[in-house]
């Protein structure tokens, strides 16, 4: 039977009531969705339905099987796979899911899945019936998942972070070789064969818990740093980022994340805080031998800034100072009297008031003090509070009569603690007037000489027992 005359089946009716089946099998045949063909043992086209020929470009049936006549690989974009088909079909007789490029008119290439079988007419002829789908898509998709599996991978294993997936039990289900080699492990088998590996790296199983915890309650971990013991022993210390992957349930089933050594960031740390450890005490040595040079001199004055400095800076810490701003007042309170060491003993001690020259001395310890202290580079402007300490809101201060727009509020603070304190304390030309007296000089100058804000924390801090008189 040639191309001319086709299988029965697809005849189309010719009058017959007794191939009426015949006729809706052409029906379906011709009207089908599907690409679908017939083809002689040979392999040539007898018959192709619409969807074939729009599949490969071509308007209608007669124009597909018209451009195959000619071409020896028809549709096949390598002539070997049409052979290989044949002769798979010769030997099997049937062929299922073949996947391979074709080309269409004008010379489109898509990627066509063919199925077809050996069936056998009446006559004993051989036919092979078959249906082709259109998969370029689906192989489009299928690279791309290959391509991103491909870049995955390699990212994965030339990451310069140790990444990880675990089990929320503690079982690595897989790490990179960045991870093993951190870890000091011969192997990455030997990090993900061991049910417990991953907990057995945390010397305090709290660590775990608690990235677990973290997990449960925030999904996301950032720089968790723990310490972990490596495959040969050595502990060091990581930073872990991960993250909790839930089913729908919503129930952990795996972590997964990255790891840093941070070990040595950790050692610097440490040894940063042992250096600023042993800068600060060295200050507060300095700072103190500075205060000792009056306290030999004048030992009322020495009590005196001890008392100012305590009193300045919890003052400053009412205020809502923040805590380093609290400490620069301290230090500046240790040391607002240093110029006193200018002034002669006599004035110092002098059992009655100051008059006249006597007065004049006193007044300088202020600059005197700006002067020794303003090489010194302090984290503070502590030669500035210094300076400014005997200075007043309305200008009536000295040494320099400046008023509350060049007043900071540290030489604000240490004004009212001076105050209260030389007030308050014995001095050698007068017994102590008490706290009462003081305060009623701070409150009758209250926005004239002294800032309100201090006085009121100056009370808040005699009130609450901070500074005993």
């Amino acid at each position: 039977m040639g191309r001319d005359a086709p299988p029965r089946l697809l005849a189309p009716a010719d009058g017959d009531a007794g191939l009426v089946s015949m006729d809706a099998a052409a029906v379906l045949f011709h009207d089908a969705p599907l690409a679908v063909y017939l083809r002689s043992e040979d392999g040539t086209f007898l018959e192709v339905n619409k969807a074939m020929a729009q599949l490969f470009g071509y308007d209608a049936p007669e124009d597909f099987l018209a451009a195959m006549t000619g071409v020896a690989e028809q549709h096949y974009l390598d002539a070997d796979i049409r052979l290989g088909m044949l002769a798979d079909l010769a030997l099997a007789g049937f062929v299922t899911g073949r996947q391979y490029q074709a080309i269409g008119r004008d010379g489109f290439v898509l990627w066509v899945e063919e199925s077809a079988r050996r069936i056998t007419s009446p006559a004993g002829e051989l036919y092979y019936f078959g249906y082709l789908r259109d998969v370029t898509a689906e192989k489009s998709t299928s690279w791309a998942l290959s391509e991103a599996e491909e870049k995955y991978r390699a990212i994965f294993e030339h990451a310069v972070e140790g990444l990880f997936q675990m089990t929320p039990t503690g079982r690595f289900v897989t790490v990179n070789d960045a991870l093993r080699r951190m870890l000091a492990f011969p192997s990455a088998e030997a990090l993900t064969e061991d049910p417990q590996a991953a907990l057995r790296l945390f010397p305090d199983p709290g660590d775990h818990e608690a990235l677990l915890r973290a997990l449960e309650s925030e999904d996301v971990v950032r720089g968790l740093e723990v310490a972990l013991r490596r495959g040969d022993g050595e502990v060091i210390w990581a930073s872990i980022h991960a993250r909790a992957v839930r089913d729908g349930q919503g129930r952990t089933v795996l972590v997964e994340g990255s790891m840093v050594d941070v070990t040595e960031r950790r050692r610097s740390q440490e040894q940063l805080r042992a250096s600023l450890s042993r800068t600060r005490r060295l200050f507060h040595e300095t700072v103190t031998a500075l205060s000792k040079t009056v306290r030999f001199r004048d030992p009322y004055t020495a009590a005196h800034q001890d008392n100012v400095a305590r009193l300045a800076a919890a003052m400053a810490r009412v205020m809502g100072l923040s805590e380093d701003a609290a400490a620069g007042i301290g230090v500046a309170g240790q040391l607002h009297d240093i110029g006193k060491i200018v002034v002669p003993v006599r004035y110092l001690c002098k059992p009655g008031r100051l008059v006249g020259l006597e007065w004049e001395f006193m007044r300088q310890h202020a600059q005197a003090g700006y002067e020794i202290l303003k090489e010194i580079d302090f984290p503070w402007p502590v030669a500035e509070i210094v300076w400014s300490h005997h200075e007043r809101l309305d200008g009536t201060g000295y040494p320099r009569g400046i008023g509350a727009a060049d007043m900071g509020v540290e030489a604000r603070i240490l004004a009212v603690a001076d105050v209260l304190d030389a007030m308050a304390s014995h001095r050698p030309y007068r017994p102590a007037l008490g706290v009462a007296s003081a305060f009623e000089v701070l409150v009758e100058g209250c926005g004239t000489s002294f800032d309100p804000a201090a006085v009121a924390a100056a009370r808040a801090v005699i009130g609450e027992g901070v500074v005993r008189y």
